[in-house]
């Protein structure tokens, strides 16, 4: 059953596996990323297996979290924990022990995931058609003064 109001408060090592990105390697879809060095709390999702930067931290959901609903968790909960355990312009890696996220049942995660999923889809169709209107703009400019 969907019920937005029952979950655990948990600490991010409770439901993901987490390190340093390291140059070179392939990390797989559904990783959340999180910028520690330079950091505005910049937080990724890879829609398709690629390589992060040394930057951020690679994050995997382990078996039985929807990698999209943690994005939306770690989302939710970046500027409150940046908050408490930012260090000037950095973050810890340690610190990462202590962020706290919320994990509800299978059924809301899905649900959760599949609203902000379709709402980033109609945000990238905004931009593209965006896009479009911005190069059919220049051309329409461009035939002005034959």
């Amino acid at each position: 059953m969907i019920d937005p109001y029952d979950f655990q408060n948990l600490k991010l090592p409770d439901i993901a596996e987490y390190e340093c990105a390291k140059a070179g390697h392939i990390y797989p879809a559904g990783t959340s990323t999180l910028q520690i060095s330079a950091t505005q709390g910049q937080i990724g999702f890879l829609k398709k297996p690629s390589e992060v930067e040394p930057k951020y931290v690679a994050i995997v959901p382990i078996a039985g979290v929807n990698p999209m609903y943690l994005n939306v968790v770690l989302q939710k909960n970046i500027q409150q924990f940046m908050h408490v355990f930012k260090a000037g312009i950095n973050i810890q890696f340690d610190e990462l022990a202590n962020f706290k996220v919320q994990l509800h049942n299978v059924e809301t995660q899905v649900a959760i995931a599949q609203l902000f999923s379709n709402l980033d889809d109609k945000i990238e169709v905004g931009i593209q058609i965006d896009q479009q209107l911005k190069n059919q703009k220049q051309w329409m400019l461009s035939k002005m003064f034959i």
